[in-house]
């Protein structure tokens, strides 16, 4: 069976989680309130999506998280539900279901839930400012994006960063010159 735990111990957090309060809780509110007043300066509306979903809302190709690393339990009708690990997929979820085709911008807020193998005082539940511009692939759309995302970085208070681009379009044009087998 698993150890008992006493009243002292129940003050504590489980392993990878925090309290966060005081000067640090201020802090982090500025700065996400920065960053969230950019994004509406550049027309994206706030969005909630659940803090948990069906597994298979993560478990495509598309996913960034092994299943293996995710926080998963069942539901009543034994249903895999998982705390999401990402927000982006639960976004393209909600666009699916009520926008068609047309341009749409969101920006979110929110907590993501990873499982950590070897913790090394790494977090498994990070806060995940995001902002989403779906229904547009024109380079404007991605010129703009990058944009805020310098501005954000900016009033976030850093002073030195890189932005990493990439389009899995590029990946997948070289693949298919060589030849190479899906393999």
């Amino acid at each position: 069976g698993g150890a008992v735990m006493d009243q002292k111990s129940l003050l504590f957090t489980p392993e990878g989680v925090r309290d966060i309060y005081g000067e640090d809780c201020e802090k982090r509110a500025k700065i996400q309130q920065g960053i969230h007043t950019i994004m509406k300066q550049y027309g994206f509306k706030n969005i909630q999506t659940p803090t948990f979903e069906f597994f298979d809302i993560f478990n495509r190709e598309r996913g960034t998280v092994k299943s293996a690393d995710m926080f998963k339990f069942f539901d009543q009708y034994n249903n895999t539900l998982v705390l999401r690990p990402d927000i982006t997929p639960s976004i393209a979820r909600c666009v699916a279901k009520y926008y068609e085709k047309m341009q749409i911008r969101l920006c979110y807020t929110g907590s993501t839930f990873t499982r950590l193998s070897g913790y090394q005082g790494k977090l498994s539940e990070i806060t995940q400012l995001g902002a989403e511009m779906m229904n547009d692939a024109s380079s404007d759309a991605d010129g703009e994006i990058i944009a805020m995302t310098i501005e954000c970085l900016q009033k976030s208070g850093l002073k030195e960063f890189k932005v990493d681009i990439g389009h899995a379009d590029i990946f997948r044009g070289l693949i298919e010159e060589t030849d190479l087998s899906e393999e």
